[in-house]
């Protein structure tokens, strides 16, 4: 990259540093895409991941430590329905599978997988409040984990070894359009909109911008049940259209159009009975929607892993990225960088607190030193990390 100058420390924690600064963030093209709450994929992100939190929970409480566990994996195969205005019925219920490995050598507390697969389904009826029960089905299937890696975080120290060699990579702060496409799903499928709007909660959000020029195209699902002809469809559509556009502009400062339901034709328009396309042909799964922070940024260097359903205590695809956010947060707030990019590497059977490699990237000209000592500190508060990645305190998805 152009303009780019490079210095190397080696802090005396053994972590491998490189620091870099670069020009801001500003590509003359940029997309991004933001999937919502009740889209396949991110239902299948969420119910691993609060799952994840419970057996980290649960574990802990019963026997007083996070043990070896992974629930990040899971597949919601479609359904489908007979629909039109005025509402339909399920023809065939949705199916989804949360798969992991999980330790069940301990007498104090076994998952147990029946009991976790009602409270899974109990959930996913809380983020599709219009679905019927029945349309939803859910089952867990859990084994137990390999020896080795149960050894890796079963020592039971505050940071354990990795238990894979992967990497992480987080920017801070979000671009103008970044933040827009955010702002427009959250609002669309915030509750205080959908309790005067008949809107799903399957809410997808594309941005594009060319150089200051930005559009935004909307895909939401309009209940088929609160709408009976194809006028009071079309009188939603528009609605939707108008506060999209209203939330677009004022989160970018600046003029937005925006295009909702697309797809729609004479005969055929966007309907649903539960909230969600996965009732009808749209099939989720764990890691094929937004990433760590919550979009899809082709733009940004990103990892492809899962964090959703990982282990918070040691599954370094997830406890990195985190990391890497509170040491973006930390360097913003704390030098004269306005911008940073954190890239983690693991190495896998190595302290977590000792990455493989780790490369900030910045704006401005922060001191080496005050950047060193962010990064220690943000890799001593492994505790800190794993805890607040139960409390939900991060953007996974």
């Amino acid at each position: 990259m152009d303009g780019v100058e490079t210095a190397s420390v080696y802090p005396a924690s053994g972590m491998n540093l490189s620091i870099t600064t670069r020009a801001p963030y500003a590509p003359e093209i940029e997309f991004v895409e933001r999937k919502g709450l009740g889209h396949p994929d991110t239902i299948c992100d969420r119910l691993a991941e609060e799952l994840a939190c419970h057996l980290a929970i649960q574990y802990e409480e019963h026997t007083g430590a996070i043990r070896h566990f992974n629930v990040d994996k899971a597949v919601l195969a479609a359904g489908a329905v007979d629909i039109g205005f005025g509402g339909g019925t399920h023809v065939k219920p949705s199916r989804l599978v949360l798969v992991g490995k999980a330790a069940f050598n301990f007498p104090q507390w076994k998952p147990d997988k029946k009991e976790l697969a009602e409270r899974s389904h109990k959930r996913l009826m809380e983020i599709l409040p219009d679905a019927d029960p029945d349309a939803y089905t859910v089952e867990v299937w859990l084994n137990k984990g390999s020896d080795d890696l149960a050894a890796v975080i079963d020592a039971e120290t505050v940071a354990p070894l990795a238990n894979d060699t992967s990497f992480a990579a987080v920017s801070m702060p979000r671009s103008v359009l970044e933040s827009t496409v955010h702002a427009v799903e959250m609002r669309l499928n915030d509750p205080a909109h959908r309790a005067v709007a008949p809107v799903g909660r399957d809410i997808k959000v594309m941005g594009a911008r060319k150089g200051d020029n930005i559009f935004i195209t909307v895909a939401c699902p309009i209940m088929a049940t609160k709408v009976q002809n194809r006028s009071e469809y079309d009188q939603a559509v528009n609605d939707v259209q108008a506060f999209a556009e209203q939330v677009a502009s004022e989160t970018a400062g600046r003029t937005v159009d925006v295009a909702v339901n697309q797809a729609d034709q004479e005969e055929s328009v966007y309907l649903t009975l539960s909230g969600s396309s996965a009732e009808a042909g749209d099939d989720g799964q764990v890691g094929r929607g937004n990433r760590f922070g919550g979009l899809i940024t082709p733009y940004r260097p990103m990892s492809l892993e899962a964090a959703a359903g990982k282990n918070p205590a040691a599954h370094v695809g997830k406890t990195y990225h985190a990391i890497a956010f509170d040491i973006s947060q930390r360097l913003i707030a704390e030098t004269d960088a306005t911008e940073a990019t954190i890239r983690l590497l693991s190495s896998i059977g190595h302290p977590v607190t000792e990455p493989q490699e780790a490369h900030i990237e910045t704006t401005g000209s922060p001191d080496p030193l005050v950047i060193e000592r962010i990064a220690e500190d943000c890799f001593g508060d492994w505790a800190g990390v794993t805890r607040r990645l139960i409390d939900g305190e991060y953007e996974l998805y």
